[in-house]
């Protein structure tokens, strides 16, 4: 039996899942910090809204550009594959890293845990895909299917909206320059993309925990943007259902796969 063979039995088994399950309880740091659930609540706020990620402008362009180009150039040069996926690691420990951690003025510095774990795993599993090259890029002929699939994970990666009042923002210059290229919520939805429209010939492996932590974050995004506060982001509600609807179909497709 191969490593990849052991790695995609592992990530059928129950007790697979129930890890994944336990790290969702992993506590923020500084936990000691907390002194009741609201400030609990007001700790991940202030990480998200304070998170590295902001400070890093200048680069928001090439984390765009970057991923379109590798998608053009698997197209015609396939064996760019390990390339890709070294790329796209990389790209996943800056999400784990940048944007869940943050230096705030009131705790010094502060790191959502849970979040860091779920994302480095997504990273080392594309990270094994360099090694054990399961994806072939067949992307075979276009059907509505995948061109819908295309569409939604776009829309995603465009993210169009305004990040001060939360409101659409459809300027295409946004496209390029938002934050989007450094989120786990909108490159996941176009990481997907590309695993789908090869599939079958895909990592099962890197298919399905990059379908379950999208799954899990997704699901976090769903309640926080339409139950936590409707009225205010509903629109970036909207923008994260790529995650969760790609995601869960990712995670289906991987689990009936023999």
């Amino acid at each position: 039996m191969t490593l990849y063979e052991r790695f995609e039995r592992v990530t059928r088994k129950w007790w697979f899942y129930f890890l994944i399950f336990v790290i969702q309880f992993l506590p923020p740091y500084p936990v000691s910090s907390v002194t009741s659930s609201q400030d609990f609540n007001r700790l991940v706020i202030e990480i998200l809204s304070h998170a590295l990620v902001f400070s890093w402008v200048s680069l928001y362009p090439l984390f765009k550009v970057a991923p379109l180009v590798f998608l053009f150039l698997l197209f015609f040069f396939p064996k760019i594959g390990v390339l890709f996926h070294l790329f796209v690691a990389f790209q996943y420990l800056l999400f784990a890293f940048l944007q869940n951690v943050a230096f705030l003025e009131n705790r010094g510095f502060a790191m959502l845990t849970s979040n860091v774990a779920m994302m480095t795993l997504v990273a080392l599993a594309f990270l094994g895909e360099a090694f054990a090259r399961k994806n072939t890029f067949s992307f075979g002929r276009m059907n509505w299917k995948k061109w819908f699939i295309v569409g939604i994970a776009m829309f995603a990666l465009w993210y169009p909206i305004d990040m001060v009042t939360f409101r659409p923002n459809f300027q295409v210059v946004s496209f390029f320059t938002n934050v989007a290229g450094l989120t786990f919520c909108m490159m996941t939805p176009f990481y997907l993309m590309i695993l789908l429209l090869g599939y079958p010939g895909v990592n099962l492996v890197v298919l399905r925990i990059t379908g379950l932590i999208g799954a899990i974050l997704g699901g976090y995004n769903f309640f926080l943007n339409f139950i936590f506060d409707f009225s205010k982001f509903w629109w970036n509600g909207v923008l994260h259902l790529p995650l969760l609807f790609l995601s869960v179909y990712a995670l289906i497709l991987s689990l009936g796969h023999d």
